[in-house]
């Protein structure tokens, strides 16, 4: 190693690969990802040319939804072709939002939202506490797009008022409002909330069932949710 090779703590990896610090350090314990140990503490180090050598190596070994970082604030689409599919692509993005000072959110139909949370539980058996704890919150589409609108900016504000870091939602708008709304007032509600959601910093996973929708209203959405393309399509196709 050169003598003046500059070494990011993980604060500044973190931020250099995107990601989670919690995901460095399980990167690196697993072997995944180099770094070197400093001082008595043991403190990781990371040389730049091992994170862009790790960056290089995507996406066949592409971190999963659940590994990607929950402030990032990503407005993303899922497509499921199943009722189980639409549960892993919910599971993964909401599995390891679950933290302290974060909320998140689970807006779908009650059975949906019950086989959700059914499999959620079994990677975070403590699922009730965080329902108690408000750290997860579960909800149903309102009757019209400006009514869920509303709701999602009240229920936005207050987290922020409590000071909440981080905020994350799901949400099976098929299931929901797909259900009430034209394919062009869906794109409407989306474009909609795309600026609530950048407004406070909200990580979104947009669920859309491909069974019901032609292959432009599919097109349709996926131009309103740009931030898909940043990952790799399969972590977000079912």
């Amino acid at each position: 190693m050169s003598d003046h090779e500059e070494l990011l703590d993980i604060k500044q990896a973190a931020r250099f690969l995107k990601v989670s610090e919690t995901s460095l350090r399980r990167w690196t314990n697993s072997g995944r990802l180099a770094c070197l140990r400093v001082g008595r503490r043991r403190e990781r180090r990371f040389r730049r040319r091992d994170l862009l050598a790790f960056v290089e190596e995507q996406p066949a070994g592409a971190p999963a939804l659940s590994e990607l970082p929950h402030t990032e604030g990503s407005h993303l689409c899922g497509l499921y072709a199943s009722d189980l599919s639409r549960v892993n692509l919910a599971v993964s993005f909401l599995a390891e939002g679950l933290l302290p000072e974060t909320v998140s959110y689970l807006a779908a139909e009650p059975e949906a939202r019950r086989q959700i949370v059914v499999h959620l539980e079994r990677r975070r058996p403590s699922i009730e506490a965080d329902v108690a704890a408000g750290r997860l919150v579960l909800a149903q589409y309102a009757s019209s797009a400006r009514a869920q609108l509303d709701f999602w900016e009240t229920s936005f504000a207050a987290a922020a008022t409590a000071r909440a870091r981080s905020l994350r939602v799901v949400g099976d708008v098929s299931g929901g409002l797909g259900k009430r709304l034209a394919p062009h007032e869906l794109v409407e509600y989306e474009q909609s909330y795309d600026k609530l959601r950048l407004r406070f910093g909200v990580g979104t996973l947009c669920l859309y069932d491909v069974r019901h929708s032609s292959g432009l209203d599919v097109l349709d959405v996926l131009k309103v949710h740009r931030d898909v393309f940043r990952y790799p399509v399969e972590r977000l196709f079912s």
